[in-house]
């Protein structure tokens, strides 16, 4: 049987025993206290030094450093299982959990079992083999070292449940799961959603279900947030996969009822709602068992399950934003969101912002809500709430808000229409059908002060303004004199605008699809850094990577048209600026800067006031020109030699 000697810790794990960061634990090791020398590493393991756990244990004792008393029967909590050679970390990992999940079943300790006993155990306690006999069986010349780590763990967690849950927090880096691991945040989001989407439905036995080989948490911290009687139930499918299992051996240990997803011949997937109220689907896509899965995929499966839904059942699905929210990257991803759109069963539609996928920080995700179609609405009238948390902080009061604002979009057409929302806002679903657009980047929100905010991919989308490419020149066809060339240099203050040029005669003919700015352009570009430019006279030419952005012209404020917002090129040029200021993750990328709108009936005043400032600024500047040449000229008087008289 093991011993505590040989669980083995790593500088990390050291600091999290201690109750520090993780820099504290290197000073420890470079700085060894006068009373006794920090442990000597006693394995190498992925270019990491491994410490023996009993050690560390007790030169945290020893020395009183770290914030939290440590006790040996605390380690393993902390710490990896050594000694079992051959077995890869998967299958230490999976072992390890589905004996927790026996001592949970037979309710008895295993340390002090022989591998026949547990092996035994394991017969009775799994005889069909459905998620734990076969893991145990996997590791069975090492069965007895692996059976009392887990009673330590179980143990030095206070319940065997928690240590569950450490096992699996410990071992987020195994493939396929560590791809797909969220952060807390879009967890408790989806869980929120779904028991409110159970709630707003009057739903006293609902039916959580997850119809994917995913990994669970979606599944588990919804059961946990169900705080209502009766206690709730998971439906989760039958395959033999490692993911499906491990989920089947989580679910027991937390003693949840389960129910299998049915599965035909074709792989149809059908879940009974009998002795339920109804059910509850939540999704995360891609799943763990495929974690490389395709926006075409991501949308077929949602399809896939959407053509077998009952019509009372309730769907909550995150996913990539480039699958569920973006503008879709072919025809066929435009065609499968299309379907769905089409179904009248996709409520709401919600960009996340980044950094909530471990892993892949800068990735965005996205939150979709279906429910039940409205056969009696007509189809021009039918809608779709769609609200974007790009640049909002998910913490529990955005959270909140969003869950109000998805449980608002399955009400009636009247609630739906007269709900205040914060996050989002109810357009016609006809509206978001056209192909190959963006769900989200059309939504115009009120922001601080009530100033409409539009992004500036949605502004070109809605035809407010065009993006012009800038040209691509050689750069032994740049000259001093001639037409003005304004690129990155120029917009960075590099290099004045105006100092480098085109021959306005040979150009054209050596560039024939070359581009000039009109006037009231804006020349934008986003790296190497983000910088705009209102360009007054027009006539320049933009130097690639820079781009234009050209502002549509408006009708006049007495027309059809008077009030609705449009854009206006300083306002645009000043929102870039903000944007470089903000230095968000979101700057690079100019489709999600957010840019604010001018009522008609305001723009000719705002163009008046701002070329007000503007001659003032260029009088001010004359005058401070005039002013140091004045200075200039006083220095050279008073510094002059005298004249000397006759």
């Amino acid at each position: 049987m093991t011993t505590m000697s040989a669980l083995h810790v790593s500088l990390s794990d050291v600091a999290r025993l201690a109750g520090v960061q993780r820099p504290v634990a290197s000073m420890w090791r470079k700085r060894p206290h006068e009373a006794r020398p920090f442990p000597k590493p006693v394995a190498v393991i992925d270019g990491q030094d491994r410490f023996d756990a009993v050690e560390i244990a007790d030169y945290l004792v020893a020395t009183g450093r770290g914030n939290t008393r440590v006790e040996r029967e605390d380690v393993a909590a902390h710490a990896t299982l050594a000694g079992v050679p051959g077995l890869s970390e998967s299958t230490v990992f999976t072992a390890l959990s589905a004996l927790l999940t026996l001592s949970v079943v037979t309710g008895e300790p295993l340390a002090d079992l022989t591998s026949d006993d547990v092996l035994a155990l394991a017969v009775g306690a799994d005889p069909d083999d459905t998620h734990l006999r076969h893991e145990i069986e996997a590791v069975t010349p090492h069965l007895e070292a692996l059976a009392a780590h887990a009673d330590a763990l179980a143990d030095a967690s206070y319940s065997v449940p928690a240590a569950f849950e450490l096992l699996l927090r410990q071992h987020r880096v195994l493939p396929g799961r560590a791809a797909v691991a969220l952060r807390d945040e879009p967890v408790d989001l989806v869980a929120q959603v779904a028991v409110a989407l159970a709630a707003e439905a009057d739903w006293d036995a609902p039916l959580f279900a997850d119809v994917t080989d995913g990994s669970g948490d979606l599944l588990l911290k919804t059961l946990d947030g169900y705080a209502a009687e009766p206690a709730p139930s998971a439906a989760t499918v039958p395959l033999d996969s490692p993911s499906a299992r491990l989920l089947r051996r989580r679910l027991r240990v937390n003693d949840i009822h389960r129910v299998d997803v049915s599965l035909d011949d074709d792989a149809d997937l059908t879940v009974s709602s009998v002795g339920f109220d109804g059910i509850v689907h939540v999704l995360q896509l891609p799943t763990p068992a495929v974690p490389s899965m395709s926006d075409l995929e991501v949308l077929d499966t949602i399809g896939d399950l959407l053509v077998q839904l009952a019509d009372d059942s309730r769907v909550v699905v995150i996913g990539p934003a480039s699958a569920l929210t973006d503008r879709p990257a072919d025809a066929a991803t435009d065609r499968a969101r299309d379907s769905v759109l089409r179904s009248d069963r996709l409520r709401a539609a919600i960009r996340l912002p980044a950094g909530l996928v471990v892993h892949s920080p800068r990735r965005h995700l996205a939150l979709w809500a279906l429910g039940p179609a409205h056969p009696d609405v007509p189809i021009a009238e039918r809608w779709t709430v769609i609200g974007d948390l790009s640049d909002v902080v998910l913490d529990g009061a955005a959270i909140a808000d969003v869950v109000t604002d998805v449980v608002a979009s399955m009400t009636s057409p009247h609630e739906a229409r007269t709900h205040s929302y914060r996050f989002a806002r109810r357009v016609a679903t006809a509206t978001l059908i056209p192909g190959r657009r963006a769900l989200v980047p059309n939504v115009i929100r009120k922001a601080a002060g009530d100033a409409h905010v539009v992004s500036l991919g949605a502004a070109v989308e809605q035809r407010l303004c065009r993006i012009l490419p800038g040209n691509r020149v050689r750069p032994e066809d740049l000259l001093t004199h001639g037409r003005p060339v304004v690129g990155p240099a120029e917009l960075l203050g590099e290099v004045p605008v105006g100092s480098r040029a085109v021959d306005p005669v040979t150009f054209p003919s050596a560039y024939p699809a070359s581009r000039y700015t009109e006037p009231g352009d804006v020349v934008f570009c986003a790296a190497p850094s983000v910088a705009a430019w209102v360009d007054r006279e027009g006539g320049a030419v933009v130097l690639s990577p820079a781009k234009a952005v050209r502002v549509a012209r408006h009708t006049d404020a007495t027309g059809p048209d008077h009030g609705s917002p449009v854009l206006h090129p300083d306002v645009l040029a000043a929102d870039i600026a903000n944007t470089a200021r903000s230095a968000t993750g979101e700057s690079k990328d100019w489709r999600r800067w957010p840019i604010r709108l001018v009522s008609r009936d305001r723009h000719v005043a705002l163009t008046t006031e701002l070329d007000r400032i503007t001659a003032e600024r260029a009088d001010l500047t004359a005058k401070l020109a005039d002013l140091d040449a004045q200075a200039g000229r006083a220095i050279d008087e008073a510094t002059r030699p005298r004249e000397e008289g006759p």
